[in-house]
């Protein structure tokens, strides 16, 4: 899989600019579905910041996944999503999403969309909810976010 044209390689990047950008030595260690057509259409609309943070590049490179920034920031594509009968819902941006809070960060979870989306997001990032309000605006959600009745 090639990378989105916008995701300049560290190297070049350091060139460019003149300075060391952070997280640029290690990719960012993901646990997501591979890439489906799907979902690699939604995440070619990922933005290069998220929470004022520049994108990086993830591994394994077929993961449907995209991160931001260190801590990282993490948006993934696919898999299930089977929520807990007592979970918290919140709707952001006209999607339902199952919030899971923990000390290290919140994962968001959307419901009812095809594919199904996952926002995970570092305690540094508070409020967690304006990092997924911020993504899910910029994304070019269209068809692929759509509720199920």
């Amino acid at each position: 899989m090639v990378a989105p044209a916008y995701v300049v390689p560290c190297g070049a990047a350091l060139a460019l600019l003149g300075a060391a950008l952070t997280g640029c030595s290690q990719p960012v260690a993901v646990e997501a579905p591979a890439m489906t057509p799907e979902c690699e259409a939604l995440l070619a609309t990922a933005p290069v910041k998220a929470a004022s943070e520049l994108q990086r590049e993830t591994q394994p490179r077929d993961a449907a996944a995209v991160a931001w920034g260190d801590p990282p920031i993490v948006l993934t594509c696919g898999g299930q999503s089977a929520p807990l009968p007592d979970a918290q819902v919140i709707e952001i941006e006209g999607i339902d999403w199952v919030i899971e809070s923990s000390d290290v960060g919140t994962v968001f979870t959307s419901m009812d969309t095809s594919p199904t989306l996952q926002v995970r997001v570092p305690v540094d990032y508070r409020p967690e909810a304006s990092v997924v309000s911020e993504l899910v605006a910029q994304l070019s959600i269209g068809d692929f976010a759509v509720a199920v009745s």
